[in-house]
């Protein structure tokens, strides 16, 4: 499967392979080298007797649970919010004994939470690659003249410092999801 590089941003969040929903999830487990991604809206705490639980959401709008059953599960759940997107790495269903269909995270490494909604996530997505199409993905992010720094953190692009000060308002929101997704752009998904 094509990935992108610094050069050139080709994430496709509509990829069903790299990031399934609830109708094309994988049965099987992942191959060495495959991975996909469960990209899910944080819709509800159902937390409960001693485990962090939540209510999340996929883009068609399927709920699921998600249980947390690691060594440190209120610590491995401290960043869940309502809204925010929770990203599970190659996770295939569970299903729970109250009947419940869900998600049960033993591994925190399996997981990723952004802090914006999946529509927000979908909608940066879009930009990114609108940037890349439009050639602008190796411009500054404010202005769109030629770089000579990069944010520390998400490594977008700025000319000037005064342009990343005059951007930080929006850009300090985005930055981790930023980050996640030029990663995500840079990966082979097998």
């Amino acid at each position: 499967m094509a990935h992108g590089s610094d050069e050139k941003y080709a994430l496709n969040l509509d990829d069903i392979i790299a990031f399934p929903d609830a109708a094309h999830m994988p049965v099987l487990p992942p191959e060495p080298g495959e991975s996909w991604i469960l990209l899910m809206e944080i819709m509800e705490d159902l937390s409960f007797m001693g485990r962090p639980v939540f209510s999340v959401k996929d883009i068609t709008q399927t709920s699921f649970v998600v249980a947390m059953y690691t060594s440190n599960p209120f610590h491995d759940a401290r960043n869940f919010r309502i809204g925010h997107t929770l990203c599970i790495t190659s996770l295939r269903p569970h299903h729970f004994l109250d009947g419940h269909t869900g998600f049960r995270i033993e591994d925190p490494n399996t997981i990723e939470i952004l802090p914006v909604s999946l529509v927000r996530l979908r909608e940066i997505n879009v930009a990114l690659r609108k940037r890349s199409d439009d050639g602008y993905i190796q411009k500054c992010i404010k202005c769109n003249n030629a770089t000579e720094m990069r944010c520390g953190v998400c490594r977008s692009l700025y000319c000037t410092k005064e342009c990343q000060r005059m951007d930080w308002r929006e850009h300090k929101r985005q930055c981790p999801v930023l980050k996640t997704l030029h990663r995500w752009n840079r990966t082979d998904w097998g």
